[in-house]
Order: structure tokens, then C-alpha cells, then sequence
């Protein structure tokens, strides 16, 4: 038997089930996948047609009776068929042979009335007559006149049209599928019928026009799996990750199969799927289109998990060694250019451009390489401290890339801690946490300075153990700790100074996972904070890592 599959027909034998038929297809276990009978069957169903024409379309609603079964069944040779005549009365599409009864009778017609009529009283040539006036006449065809329905969309089309336009094509109107049409399963088992439609995954095509927006995107759906978090009448969306700051891009009438990213406002960070039309908003960043899985989109249920397809594919080689890097970008169709420490088990800390969608297909990307050793590892405390946490990541990157950075701020030899450069309008929310305990702050421990303190938001790493003070330098009401550096300090603070970059990476349990942040609404930055300044070079330096260009270290 034929079925539809992720687009593709293909052949599979009677009985197959779900499981083997998508044997390597993408999909990942436990997500969505839309099953869709045959248009055949949906056609049975459905009470409205769409007849396109060369002047436009018009809806033709089906009733119940015997003549509206014999419209369905003569759908498919419709097609090309012309207007023979048009008068003040009636348009006349035909002719063509039916087996309908001959009647003499006389029926009344309203306005826009669909119905069989017989040329000559001759169902060798049968006509399908719309009813332009209120009227009564003999048309040849008996059973109520041989009406099967009325025009109910597009009647005002009907005076446009002139004698010889063919029907160009007829289509079942399917705003909705029933369960019975279209239904989405997790169950392998399932068996399939003939001529059914399979969808594992929705594929997206991403728009260049929005590449903070696009960025977005693809670090939510960086596994390939997207939890659908939110539903409406409109669209499905997920609100997995909306402590984000984007700017506007690419705003345009929102279509169905269009995907969207809120760049501003409340929700800002959440991407959106629309099954419906919605007019052009600023606040909506066009990201991409829809190109398989619509049905998935159109059926899937809050909470439900669906597999995403980007197109193109995230393109992040930061946390690769420089010769994964190289063989990585070359797979993506794009050239590696290799700085900083050039060997090929380096480290590769940063990548230039960092957004996918400003690496143009053979372009060049620049990867700059450190030595493994002068990566920091932080070990989070998401327990005592998950906001900390999570403010700590996003200053630093490390909620959107495996290697993070941290530009140094005060420093000096034999100095008992290290601070780091923060942002005071993001930690005006951060309420105390964890702070240090009654044994005092340990070397390695890093904190974050809380809300209370007027150095809101600075970082700060303890060089040397305090029972007063905390890695920020603040007591311990004004610290929140954030967990604690498990690398060589030594290491790091070798030759450092003010304004040095310093890159982190987390060091996390196999199979740890980081928890949903807690997500307050960012309050508007003061008039005298320097991140309020910089306009989109500014927005775009917080996405990229969260910190403006500073000195890198020295390579050895």
C-alpha cells in the first residue's frame, strides 16, 4: 500500500506498523507524530468545496442528499470544466454524462442554489447550474430539483465570471480535521492504512532577516525536542527560555505555518507557531516557515513534546577542539579560520560570527583556540542558589553555548578574591540565597552580590578563605553563593589583569541536567547604566555572551 511519508510516497506492505515505517526518519522517542487519512476519505466527509477558477475561488456548501453524495463522486472529473453559458438566471458549467432519472417537473430555485440540470432532457449531458435570481423552472432533473447545495463564500465572484472559464480545481475545505480525519499518537503499534499521511517531525526553515531571533530558536530546540508550553485557538508555543534580552527584526503579517520569536514585552523569548493568519506586529520577530509537520503544529496538545527539524542546523562550534571544529564547519559548508592557539587539540573559546544565520553558505568562521587548562569549571549550586545560578549563566553565556566568559574587573597580586564585571539592572531582582556559611567563604567559592548591596550583580571568585567577607568582597547578607571553581585557580590567575577575559564552563554530573530558571519580568535599566546605552550593538553584544569585547589572554 502507498502512504505519505514526511512528504516522500512511499510503498510499504499491508499491516505495517507506525514503528517500522519510520525507521530512520527523524524522531525522537516519546514526541508527537500526526497520522492523516487519505484526502478521499476526508472528501467524504466535509460539507464545503473550494472551486477555483481563473477569476478566483468560491465556496460551494454540500447538503445530505442523494445529489450531494453524486457531487462528491464527480469531483475528480470536474476538473476543466467549462462555463457553456451564462445568463441573467444561471451559470452553466458542462456538459457531461450522468446516469440521473429525467423529470418534467417544475422546482423553485434561490439565489446562489447549486443543482444537476439535463441539456435537452438528455443526462448524456449534464450541467452543474448556479441559481443567480430567486426563480422557478424545469430543469430536467427530479429528487428536489436536482439541488445539492448553495454558494456560501466568493459570491461576489460570480458576476466576473465569463462563458469558456474552466474549473481549475476542486478541494475539500478542511478548517479542521476531526479525530477521525487527523490524530496524533506516541503509539508504535499503531497500524497504518492505505493512502494515510505520516508526520514524525516538524521542519522549519529559517529566515536570514532575523538571526538574533533565528539564534533563539535554535538554542530552545538545540536537542531537536520542543515542548509545546502553551496553546490557543491561534498557535502553539513554548516558553521554556524568555529570560532572554533580543531586539526587533524582520516583523511581518504573522501566516499560518509562520514561526515567530516575542522580541520584546511581556514573554519576551517565546517562540510561537500559528495555525491562523494575525496581522503584522513589531514585537514579533519573523524567524521561519513551516515546511513539514503542520498537522503536528496544527493538533498538538499543551505539554506534549514535538521533534524540530531547523533548516539550517545551529551552527556552535565553541567547547570543540580546534581540528572537531574544522571537520564541524566543513560539514556546514563553511570554512574554518583558526586564531588564538592554532593547534588542533586547543580549545576553541569563541567563534566569530557567533549567530548561525550571519555564516553565509562558504563563508569564512574564525575560531579562536585556547589551552584546555585555561578553561575555568564552575560547579553551580542550582539547589541553594537557582536564580544566582541562572544569573550567572547568563552573564556569562553558558545559557546558550558550552563555553562561557567572564570579564575581569578588579584584581591584583596577592588580592584574597577576583571580581568580575556584572550587570546591576539584572540583579536588581536578585533576592538573597544561599550565602555563605558560619565557617566562612572557602577558596573557589564563587557568589554573586545580591540586591541589597549597592555592588548589585558584581561576580566574585574567593582566592583565599574569610570567615567576614564573601567571594564579592560583601558580608554575608549581601552574598548569594553560586557554587563553587573545581579547576587550578593557580592557573587562572596566572598573569591576569583588569579587563582580561577569563572563559568558564560548567562541570556538571552525567546526566545532571540544568532546572527551569526563575524568570522575573527585567525592569527598565536606568538612564545612567551603561547597558541601557548602545542601542542594537549593545542587544546583540548581551546575546552573543552576555559581555562587551575585552582582552583576551595571552596563549603560551
Amino acid at each position: 500500500m502507498l502512504i505519505r511519508l514526511n512528504g516522500r510516497d512511499i510503498e510499504v506492505p499491508e499491516g505495517t506498523v507506525l514503528g517500522d515505517a519510520i525507521k530512520g526518519e527523524p524522531y525522537l522517542e516519546g514526541t508527537q507524530i500526526a497520522l492523516t487519512r487519505p484526502a478521499s476519505s476526508i472528501q467524504r466527509g466535509t460539507p464545503e468545496f473550494e472551486v477555483n477558477t481563473p477569476r478566483g475561488s468560491f465556496v460551494i456548501r454540500i447538503d445530505d442528499s442523494e445529489h450531494g453524495r453524486r457531487f462528491r463522486e464527480l469531483v475528480p472529473q470536474l476538473t476543466e470544466v467549462n462555463i457553456r453559458w451564462k445568463s441573467s438566471k444561471v451559470i452553466a458549467y458542462g456538459s457531461f454524462p450522468t446516469d440521473l432519472e429525467v423529470s418534467r417537473d417544475r422546482h423553485d430555485y434561490s439565489r446562489y442554489d447549486c443543482f444537476f440540470t439535463l441539456g435537452g432532457f438528455d443526462n448524456r449531458s449534464t450541467y452543474i447550474m448556479i441559481s443567480r435570481i430567486d426563480q422557478s423552472g424545469v430543469y430536467g432533473v427530479d429528487g428536489n430539483g436536482g439541488k445539492f447545495g448553495k454558494v456560501t463564500r466568493g459570491r461576489f465572484l460570480l458576476d466576473s465570471l465569463h462563458e469558456g472559464d474552466p474549473i481549475l480545481g476542486i478541494r475539500p475545505v478542511v478548517l479542521e480535521l476531526s479525530e477521525t480525519d487527523a490524530f496524533l499518537t506516541t503509539d508504535m503499534s499503531t497500524v497504518l492504512e492505505d493512502g494515510m499521511a505520516v508526520d514524525t517531525y516538524v521542519a522549519v526553515d529559517l529566515d536570514r532577516a532575523a538571526p538574533i531571533g533565528c539564534e533563539q530558536f535554535l538554542v530552545v530546540a538545540g536537542d531537536g525536542r520542543l515542548k509545546i508550553t502553551d496553546r490557543t485557538e491561534t498557535y502553539s508555543a513554548n516558553s521554556q527560555r524568555m529570560d532572554v534580552t533580543l531586539v526587533p527584526e524582520n516583523a511581518t503579517v504573522r501566516e499560518a505555518g509562520d514561526v515567530t520569536v516575542r522580541n520584546s514585552g511581556s514573554g519576551t523569548g517565546r517562540i510561537y507557531f500559528y495555525r491562523d493568519r494575525r496581522q503584522l506586529s513589531p514585537n514579533h520577530s519573523h524567524v521561519g516557515k513551516v515546511t513539514n509537520g503542520q498537522e503536528i503544529v496544527r493538533m498538538v496538545h499543551k505539554g506534549s513534546e514535538v521533534t524540530v527539524r531547523p533548516n539550517p542546523s545551529r551552527i556552535m562550534s565553541i567547547g570543540l577542539t580546534q581540528a572537531e571544529a574544522g571537520k564541524f564547519l566543513a560539514a556546514a559548508g563553511v570554512v574554518q579560520k583558526r586564531t588564538g592557539l592554532a593547534d588542533g587539540d586547543a580549545i576553541v573559546a569563541e567563534q566569530e560570527p557567533e549567530l548561525t544565520m550571519e555564516i553565509k553558505p562558504g563563508s569564512e568562521v574564525e575560531t579562536f583556540g585556547i589551552h584546555r587548562d585555561k578553561v575555568v569549571l564552575w560547579e553551580a549550586d542550582d539547589i541553594g542558589s537557582p536564580t544566582t545560578s541562572h544569573y550567572v549563566r547568563k552573564m556569562t553565556g553558558l545559557d546558550h553555548k558550552p563555553i562561557g566568559t567572564l570579564k575581569v574587573f578588579f584584581t591584583f597580586e596577592d588580592m584574597p578574591m577576583i571580581t568580575f564585571v556584572g550587570n546591576p539592572s539584572e540583579a536588581s531582582v536578585l533576592l538573597p540565597e544561599k550565602s555563605f556559611s558560619e565557617e566562612g567563604s572557602f577558596r573557589g567559592q564563587l557568589a554573586v552580590t545580591n540586591m541589597s548591596r549597592p555592588n548589585r550583580g558584581s561576580i566574585g571568585i574567593r582566592l583565599e578563605g574569610s570567615e567576614e567577607f564573601g567571594p564579592t568582597g560583601e558580608e554575608a547578607y549581601g552574598t548569594n553563593v553560586a557554587g563553587r571553581i573545581v579547576s587550578e585557580l593557580g592557573l587562572m590567575m596566572k598573569d591576569i589583569k583588569d579587563g582580561d577575559i577569563v572563559y568558564i564552563k560548567e562541570s556538571r554530573k552525567a546526566g545532571a541536567a540544568v532546572p527551569a530558571p526563575v524568570v522575573h519580568d527585567a525592569p527598565e535599566a536606568p538612564a545612567d547604566d551603561p547597558a541601557a546605552e548602545g542601542g542594537e550593538k549593545a542587544e546583540r553584544s548581551k546575546k552573543k555572551g552576555g559581555r562587551p569585547r575585552a582582552k583576551r589572554p595571552k596563549q603560551e
